[in-house]
């Protein structure tokens, strides 16, 4: 197996080194940005946080960790659990700072002067280590991660994460998770120039598969396509937090399209509790942003999700009887006139029309047979 991300990529905003020389961990990076990011401006979802922030909502991220000292961060990480390290453990900790890239996308709290935010502040994040590294993990410790993530409370997975090999272990995971009302959203994989292999777990029944696009709306090179491709989302120069420290970090692949989507998810799922994963799903291609070409396309799948759209849009056929139907958009009604007022000016302006019609009639009549008369004597 081997991480989604292109990890190379995984850089600061300004060159910095990879580890640190004391504890072999990515330092923090020392550029913060105050301005917001392409990905944020094209999805703008701070206009449903009237609405829904994404709370209550817990979602796993498996992957290295996500550091809970970061400041964007702070109090929005779970524990959490660590399947890969002998004896287990938390996972609230991340020495290779992909994980918490992607927490950060997910439910990075805005913060005053900073311009990046998660898509779902509200949500909660429980990290689960499957892997310290870009190829130290496999097919049976993302299963055991998408297990313990279903047992702990998540309703979300994130998945940043590939393996070019099916497994049956990984899909019973899948089944389990399904089964339990959860929601798994995972990258699609970056080796469409290498081949463009099946992926897993993206390319299993209800996963929700996620490639890439950049900043003019085409697919990323690298964003691996195929007929289980679900939606797109920012995957080039994206944004976001790494371990450590209060800086910005810049990277490249479907990592970090695909926290885009379960973050949108969350928003879905604080907002209309009722759905079940299934429908959450249904409702994120259903009100995706049309990729201008016949979907589902292999390259663009439904197109680029849209949380405002997702949370908003009125879908009646999802709601089955005697579901828990949440709060809806309401548009403020015009207030109807009171009509005894009205009533008043129409009688009003009847009186002006009806006195201005009686003058004028009678100054036709009365010069005209004045003169008349007038013409006559003379």
């Amino acid at each position: 197996m081997r991480a989604a991300a292109l990890v190379a990529a995984l850089l600061t905003v300004l060159t910095a080194p990879v580890t640190s020389a004391q504890t072999g961990c990515r330092p923090p990076s020392p550029q913060v940005s105050h301005t917001t990011p392409w990905a944020q401006q094209l999805l703008r979802p701070e206009r449903v946080w009237e609405l829904t922030r994404g709370d209550g909502v817990v979602v796993a991220v498996l992957d290295s960790g996500a550091d809970a000292r970061t400041p964007q961060l702070a109090g929005s990480v779970l524990p959490g659990v660590d399947v890969i390290t002998p004896g287990g453990g938390t996972a609230d900790t991340d020495c290779y700072g992909h994980g918490t890239f992607v927490a950060g996308i997910i439910a990075a709290q805005p913060m005053p002067g900073i311009g990046f935010a998660g898509v779902a502040p509200g949500a909660r994040i429980l990290p689960v280590r499957d892997a310290w590294g870009s190829d130290d993990g496999s097919a049976a410790t993302m299963a055991r991660g998408i297990r313990v993530a279903v047992d702990s409370g998540a309703r979300v997975i994130n998945i940043s994460a590939s393996t070019d090999y099916p497994d049956e272990g990984l899909r019973a995971a899948v089944d389990y998770a399904k089964a339990r009302d959860v929601l798994i959203v995972a990258a699609a994989a970056n080796d469409a120039q290498q081949g463009n292999p099946t992926t897993y777990p993206a390319s299993y029944p209800g996963v929700l598969a996620v490639g890439a696009i950049d900043a003019s709306g085409r697919r990323a090179d690298f964003s691996q396509t195929g007929p289980f491709l679900g939606l797109v989302a920012p995957g080039v120069d994206v944004q976001s937090i790494g371990p450590g420290g209060p800086g910005h970090w810049q990277g490249d692949g479907t990592s970090y399209a695909t926290p885009f989507v379960a973050g949108t998810a969350a928003l879905v799922r604080a907002y209309h509790p009722e759905l079940t994963a299934q429908q959450v799903l249904d409702r994120l291609l259903r009100t995706a942003i049309h990729p201008g070409v016949s979907v589902p396309d292999p390259e663009l799948g439904w197109g680029t999700v849209n949380p405002y759209g997702a949370v908003t849009a009125v879908l009646p056929t999802e709601h089955t009887v005697g579901a828990s139907v949440a709060q809806r958009v309401s548009h403020p009604e015009v207030p109807e006139p009171n009509p005894v007022p009205r009533r008043v000016v129409l009688v009003s302006i009847a009186s002006a029309i009806l006195l201005v019609c009686l003058a004028a009639l009678a100054a036709y009549l009365g010069p005209a047979a004045w003169r008349r008369s007038r013409t006559r004597d003379s």
